[in-house]
């Protein structure tokens, strides 16, 4: 059996502000860092056999705080969605029913990235990862919670809510 275990990236001034950050590229704040490094304890026992993040600052940020002396691996395939017009808004100043649907994957926002591109993109990239290593492999990929989304409704993963907090974390199996 292969597993990914996908932990969404600690938390930003975007975040905490309540606004859409999509592939804006900003850097976790202080208590993000601080949550993130409490983290280490969660993990001490994964002996992962690689680790990736996507490029975007709060994922790589988020890594280094809980895992300071390891390497990992930049993969595009786990970029954020990009969220066209809805890049920097507040939450609360969108269509709630539209922002329900694009949660769903029912609708992507004006110059947004298509929910179709999205998972094809994500599914390629898992694809290879699982290729890549042997039975028995450990993987941790640290991205965000629109990819996080994407994935759970791909694989049919269940939890108790659509949307992760940050540091939230599940696990993809593989059984060959």
């Amino acid at each position: 059996m292969k597993q990914i275990i996908f932990l969404r990236h600690a938390e930003t001034k975007v975040n905490e502000e309540g606004r859409f950050c999509g592939r804006i590229d900003v850097g976790i704040t202080e208590e993000g860092r601080r949550q993130a490094e409490k983290m280490r304890e969660t993990f001490k026992e994964y002996r992962f056999d690689a680790m990736y993040c996507s490029p975007l600052k709060r994922t790589k940020q988020t890594l280094e705080a809980i895992f300071p002396k390891r390497k990992f691996i930049e993969e595009d395939g786990f970029t954020e969605i990009g969220l066209g017009d809805w890049e920097g808004l507040k939450k609360e100043n969108v269509n709630q029913k539209l922002r329900k649907a694009f949660q769903q994957g029912d609708y992507a926002p004006p110059r947004g990235e298509k929910h179709e591109e999205v998972e094809e993109r994500v599914r390629e990239t898992i694809e290879r990862i699982f290729a890549t290593y042997p039975d028995n492999s450990l993987i941790l990929v640290c991205t965000s919670n629109g990819i996080m989304r994407t994935i759970k409704r791909m694989y049919h993963i269940k939890t108790e809510n659509i949307m992760l907090k940050n540091l939230e974390y599940f696990t993809l199996e593989v059984h060959k």
